[in-house]
């Protein structure tokens, strides 16, 4: 028996809360984060599940509040209301200009989202004496609340790609290996930077169906900035540069910890056809916001295969190491 909206056509609560809290793009906290945890236990040879999954907990948290504040500033701002087209991927969740959920509770529950992901913080820093975490937070708060947010709205300065790349690439993954091991190291740093090259390139190639709608409001993101020819460009090769990067640290060995981990990470080079089908289809149908769906689903499956198969290989050559 299959569960329908109501006969007002509002989703059932459940469905509607995981579609405002935009619950798929979570992938982008999970990688960074495991990724973290994974390196901690080969470097250091730490690894405690109660403080990983706070910390998971909190990232996730903070993350929750990132996009439903951007949705709420962009309905706020009018960007939302421009958007004319149907990409899932793109012009946000949609469910305040629809009407789904009250713009008050709406805030209400993002700013909750954002303090709890705050308090989790703070344990975390008071109980195990991470004062380096305060400084990680803080650039997570300032990043989820002025994304759009007032004053600074960082994407429509043109570095709001800039700033996720960083925050769920090295943020994340720093943060998760500093909470376990109580230092920091070369090892997460390098191994998050593909990462957070992908990271970026989903947050790229979804504005494109939004470069209209973008424009309309003063909402000078990096894409629109550059223009269709350039933004493809720079959309391959963050592509390129996440693979070369994992094909350079392989040919260096720089996983002092385990050798043959570098090796063994190459296994994320199974990813590459999602890599080629986005590429493909963004440089066929980046003027058409519905042709360019498979660009964008594809790009997100290429992060997520991608991470998912770089913590294998790490895992994996840690073990053949031994």
């Amino acid at each position: 028996m299959t569960t329908t909206p109501t006969a007002t056509g509002k989703p059932p609560f459940l469905l509607l809360w995981l579609k405002t809290m935009r619950v798929p793009f979570l992938q982008a906290t999970f990688v960074p984060v495991i990724l973290g945890g994974v390196l901690a236990l080969q470097v250091a040879h730490v690894f405690t599940i109660g403080t990983f999954l706070l910390t998971l907990l909190g990232a996730n948290l903070f993350h929750i509040a990132t996009n439903m504040l951007n949705d709420y500033f962009d309905f706020k701002s009018g960007n939302d209301l421009q958007v004319k087209h149907q990409n899932p991927f793109a012009g946000g969740g949609r469910v305040l200009t629809a009407g789904l959920v009250k713009t008050s509770t709406h805030l209400l529950v993002s700013t909750l989202c954002l303090l709890f992901g705050c308090v989790i913080g703070l344990y975390l820093i008071f109980a195990f004496s991470l004062p380096y975490l305060f400084v990680l937070g803080i650039i997570g708060v300032i990043s989820s609340y002025f994304y759009v947010g007032p004053p600074f709205r960082f994407a429509y300065r043109g570095i709001g790609e800039l700033i996720v790349g960083i925050n769920f690439g090295p943020v994340m993954t720093l943060g998760a290996y500093y909470v376990q091991t109580h230092s920091f190291a070369w090892e997460p740093l390098l191994a998050s930077i593909p990462v957070g090259l992908l990271v970026a390139a989903i947050l790229w190639i979804n504005e494109f169906p939004d470069m209209d709608a973008d424009n309309a409001v003063g909402k000078r993101t990096l894409v629109l900035r550059l223009g269709y020819s350039r933004s493809i460009a720079v959309y391959v090769g963050m592509v390129v540069a996440a693979y070369l990067l994992l094909i350079i640290y392989a040919l260096l060995a720089v996983f002092s910890f385990a050798p043959i981990t570098s090796l063994a990470s190459l296994i994320a080079l199974l990813s590459l056809p999602f890599a080629l089908k986005a590429v493909k289809v963004l440089r066929a149908n980046y003027k058409d916001p519905h042709a360019i769906i498979p660009a964008n689903a594809n790009t997100i499956f290429l992060h997520l295969a991608f991470g998912v198969l770089a913590i294998l290989g790490f895992a994996l050559g840690a073990v053949l190491g031994l």
